[in-house]
C-alpha cells in the first residue's frame, strides 16, 4: 500500500537530509506516495540514500544528476529521475549508472501512465 506525504511534510523530510528533492518526485509522493504495492516500490526518501550510495562512482552524482526513486522488483527496474530535465526512466537494474543518458527518458505523466499500476 502506498502512503502519500504532504507538501509541508516532504518539506520537513528534505530540510532534515540536506538536499532538495525533484518537483517530479515530490509530485509522486504527493499524488501517488512511497511504499509497496505488487511488485512497485516507491521509496521513502529518507531511504534513498542508504540504498543508492554505493552504486556510483562519484558519490555526488546521487541526487544531483541521477535520483533513483523506486523500483519494479518482477522487472528488475529501477526508476530513475533526471533532475536536469525532470524527466523519468525504467532502468534495468544492472545498468551501470555512466550508461543511464542513453536510457528512454519520458515526461513525468507519460512515464506515470507506462509504468505505475
Amino acid at each position: 500500500m502506498l502512503t502519500r506525504i504532504s507538501n509541508p511534510e516532504i518539506s520537513k523530510i528534505v530540510e532534515s537530509l540536506g538536499h532538495e528533492l525533484p518537483g517530479l518526485y515530490r509530485k509522486l509522493l504527493v499524488e501517488e506516495g512511497f511504499g509497496e504495492t505488487g511488485d512497485v516500490r516507491i521509496y521513502h526518501p529518507a531511504e534513498i540514500e542508504e540504498i543508492y550510495k554505493h552504486h556510483f562512482d562519484d558519490p555526488k552524482d546521487l541526487f544531483r544528476r541521477w535520483f533513483p526513486f523506486g523500483c519494479n522488483e518482477r522487472r528488475q527496474e529501477i526508476w530513475v529521475i533526471d533532475p536536469r530535465s525532470e524527466t523519468t526512466a525504467s532502468i534495468w537494474h544492472e545498468t551501470n549508472p555512466n550508461d543511464y543518458d542513453d536510457e528512454e527518458w519520458l515526461p513525468y505523466e507519460e512515464w506515470i501512465c507506462r509504468y505505475l499500476p
